[in-house]
């Protein structure tokens, strides 16, 4: 688990924190002749060699060469189809679980090939759960919950020009830090506290007059909400299970 921890870690690096806005445009323009496409693929390189690197005990080898060019060439086949399609919940976990795919069937491999690898780690198996947990809660998790509740927010839009057709980056960050303590909480065993934030902050919010005059507001909410305290909380279950 661990070694496909380090992997999902270093995707998430790429994907969501080292790619640039300008790299996806591009991607979603020129396709496979990309320039930031070739450039978002180096960010995995770099990444995902590191950590297949320190896996195999920055040891080079045709081993660890195979690996990391099966991890890329398969990202960037995927990302390939991927700005060909619309940006949709839909394509978006497509293209997000083909990767996770990937790295299960490379971590797999590893760890029955060369069961070894697994006790190096053993004295950061407590920390590695929680590093991904902070690192996919984040940027990761902000995005998947835009995409999420896109359309709702197209449809505000459409009925008031004066709402944004993007969250503020004062719910981005509101949401991360929400995330965050959910995790930590149900992590650690309490279970109560998420549950009064989750149903706190839906009363507090749907007292709003927007909300109480548009329902389309509250499905937005109510959604938006869920979709960030139910994963945050599976990912703290995850933790302490592990």
């Amino acid at each position: 688990m661990n070694i496909l921890l380090l992997l999902f870690i270093a995707h998430c690096i790429a994907d969501f924190y080292l790619q640039k806005q300008s790299w996806i445009m591009d991607k979603v323009a020129h396709h496979e002749r990309s320039i930031g496409l070739f450039y978002h693929v180096l960010t995995h390189v770099f990444l995902t060699g590191f950590v297949l690197l320190w896996i195999f005990s920055f040891t080079i080898s045709w081993t660890w060469l195979a690996l990391l060019s099966l991890i890329v060439m398969t990202h960037y086949a995927i990302d390939i189809w991927k700005s060909y399609q619309t940006f949709t919940l839909t394509y978006y976990l497509t293209d997000q679980f083909s990767h996770l795919i990937i790295l299960g069937i490379v971590s797999y491999w590893m760890v029955s090939t060369f069961p070894e690898l697994n006790s190096q780690f053993l004295a950061y198996e407590s920390i590695i759960p929680w590093l991904a947990g902070f690192v996919f809660l984040a940027n990761p998790m902000a995005i998947t919950v835009m995409v999420t509740i896109m359309p709702l927010r197209k449809a505000m839009h459409q009925l008031d020009s004066t709402v944004s057709e993007m969250p503020s980056k004062e719910g981005h960050y509101m949401g991360i830090i929400e995330r965050f303590l959910v995790m930590l909480c149900v992590g650690n065993g309490f279970f109560v506290i998420p549950g009064l934030l989750f149903f706190g902050k839906l009363y507090t919010r749907l007292q709003e007059d927007e909300m109480q005059d548009t329902p389309l507001h509250r499905r937005y909410l109510i959604l938006g909400t869920s979709v960030s305290f139910i994963t945050a909380s599976l990912v703290g279950v995850s933790i302490a299970m592990l």
